[in-house]
């Protein structure tokens, strides 16, 4: 994948101390205006993109570096790798949002049919477990957001764990890579591996994507890209199909 090189040789921000911002994870710091003299800015995929009130930005919004009315604030992990840009507007008009055409579908569209099987070699039929509540995941190893969410997902699954829903994440990384990615990360969903028939059907191009499917086949929720909110947002979901 391609990364966006960003060099500044001397880099201004008009901030007379650093702003804290409670969606931004505590193993992260502001640079300083020192640090942002001296170094190089890379802007990796996995590096998320928030405005001041933490809604996440497409990539595309990277376009906001070069935009005056900004002043990018950039949170680096103890490594000193760039985690997250705040963009923070220098007037009162907001940041605006753009729509991410992946999260579209139509009220009643049926959730394709798939087949797969899991890291126990279990095969799994979308289209057999109709009668209960089937989440799915879309994700990678190196997939710096999908890790990010994965405790929220993992609290999820703890959540309806005696309930009739299905957790089913899939990847189109190898059984391997899986496994040994597993040796120190939990991921409680059922995992299907080397799936890529199912992303090219489903049209994923962004991760992590999140799609709730109903008891009759139907999708009624769609998120693609991370939100810090996931879990609120598909148990919601989840709640109101099995009332």
């Amino acid at each position: 994948m391609k990364y966006l090189l960003i060099l500044i040789a001397c880099f201004q921000i008009n901030i007379c101390s650093a702003q804290e911002f409670k969606f931004i994870p505590s193993s992260q710091h502001l640079l300083t205006d020192k640090e942002m003299e001296t170094i190089q800015i890379i802007i990796t995929p996995d590096v998320l993109l928030f405005t001041e009130r933490g809604e996440i930005l497409p990539q595309s919004q990277i376009e906001l570096m070069a935009d005056p009315d900004y002043a990018p604030l950039f949170y680096a992990n103890n490594e000193g790798k760039i985690k997250s840009v705040v963009f923070k507007k220098k007037n009162e008009v907001p940041v605006l949002i753009e729509k991410n055409s992946e999260s579209d579908y139509e009220t009643g569209e049926k959730a394709l049919d798939f087949i797969v099987k899991d890291l126990e070699g279990n095969t799994i039929k979308l289209s057999e477990l109709r009668g209960k509540v089937v989440v799915l995941n879309f994700w990678f190893t190196r997939c710096g957001p999908c890790i990010q969410e994965l405790p929220n997902l993992n609290n999820l699954t703890k959540e309806f764990e005696s309930k009739n829903v299905e957790f089913l994440a899939i990847t189109f990384n190898k059984k391997d890579l899986v496994e040994q990615f597993l040796e120190e990360n939990s991921f409680d969903y059922k995992i299907a591996a080397n799936a890529n028939d199912v992303i090219t059907m489903y049209g994923i191009e962004s991760y992590p994507t999140s799609i709730v499917i109903n008891q009759k086949g139907e999708i009624v929720l769609k998120e693609s890209g991370y939100r810090t909110n996931i879990k609120s947002v598909l148990s919601n979901s989840i709640k109101s199909l099995l009332q």
